[in-house]
């Protein structure tokens, strides 16, 4: 099993870029274009000159919104209006010059935009400018304008799938155990976190199943730590296999240390995860892991308490796990009243 990437779920990885796009594009709009809208207004055609100055007041007003930390008010979208009457009228005022203005356009919504957006606004654009290249200057013109353009948007998509791609592998690298797949510490701090805001905000109980491999040092020194390592592979499958059966979310399954592991349970009340550590529990030890040697697991299961914090929350499953480990190994115990429905010398 592998770990959940959240750059596979959608997420926009310019996201967190989007303000500092937006005062870059403001700053480069009202130094490039306002001279070309003087100069349109001086040269009597105000139809231009009001479309560039319109293009710079929604940049402007956006990347503002921005620096306040607020939505951005007008969608940049909404720039195909004026960009495309303004492109219009230059081609009929100054001929083939005014479909340059496209490739900055392109550009611009490539990153300002959602991959989706931006391909579609990039797209409009080609086939509208395309129609009035035809119609103002010639069939010649057109078709190099359509070839070259569709090449931009082409190689822009190009360059937005190398950033998503490499937005995943630092995410791999900041949040995935490499060895094993699942998240590790820093990610598994962040989930709790926002199980306890759910437990504030709506009250949902979620409880977490601490799992320590019994004696692993001793696999380690009996077998080699390439041994170890493929045993700690097949717990993290066996998991995997039994969360996929349950239905439960295993994405979130973190590796916190050597031969430790949380798997998070949200929506799951203390007595309903020690049924699942304990169905777990009896999976690893009837597994053939080690030839010739029984591997076991034990567990702590502790639900979380409100006003809880993520420390006193890991602090009742420790001590959960060490009471397993101090009355035998291979069982599980629960911070709270609820226990375990069996097990090899289950209180």
């Amino acid at each position: 099993m592998e770990g959940t990437n959240p750059a596979e779920t959608g997420e926009d990885p310019l996201a967190p870029y989007r303000g500092r796009i937006m005062y870059g594009l403001a700053t480069a709009a009202a130094v490039c274009l306002i001279p070309f809208s003087v100069n349109a207004f001086l040269q009597d055609n105000p139809g231009l000159g009001a479309g560039i100055l319109c293009a710079v007041l929604v940049l402007g007003i956006d990347a503002f919104a921005t620096y306040l930390k607020k939505p951005p008010p007008i969608p940049l979208i909404l720039l195909l209006v004026p960009i495309t009457a303004g492109m219009a009228i230059s081609l009929k005022t100054q001929g083939f010059f005014g479909a340059l203005w496209c490739y900055p356009t392109v550009v611009l919504f490539t990153f300002s935009l959602s991959r989706r957006m931006a391909n579609a606004g990039s797209i409009l654009l080609l086939l509208i400018i395309s129609v009035l290249v035809y119609h103002y200057i010639g069939l010649a013109f057109t078709i190099r304008f359509f070839v070259t353009l569709t090449l931009t948007i082409i190689l822009a998509n190009i360059v937005l799938s190398i950033i998503v791609d490499l937005h995943r592998r630092l995410l791999d690298q900041a949040i995935v155990d490499p060895l094993t797949g699942v998240f590790n510490r820093r990610h598994m701090e962040r989930s709790l976190s926002d199980a306890i805001e759910r437990k504030r905000r709506n009250s949902a109980p979620a409880s977490l199943l601490l799992i320590d491999i019994d004696r692993f040092k001793s696999v380690n020194d009996q077998f080699g730590h390439a041994k170890g390592d493929s045993v700690l592979k097949g717990i993290v499958s066996l998991i995997g296999k039994r969360a996929r059966k349950l239905d439960l979310l295993f994405r979130l399954l973190f590796r916190i240390g050597g031969e430790e592991f949380i798997l998070l349970l949200p929506d799951t009340q203390e007595a309903a995860a020690a049924v699942v550590a304990e169905q777990l529990r009896a999976s690893i030890a009837e597994s053939r892991l080690l030839d010739g040697r029984q591997l076991t697991v034990s567990i702590g299961v502790s639900e979380l308490q409100p006003g809880e914090s993520v420390d006193s929350w890991m602090k009742h499953a420790d001590d959960a796990l060490y009471a397993a480990k101090k009355a035998g190994r291979n069982r599980v115990v629960c911070a709270g009243p609820a226990r375990p429905p069996g097990g090899p010398g289950a209180p």
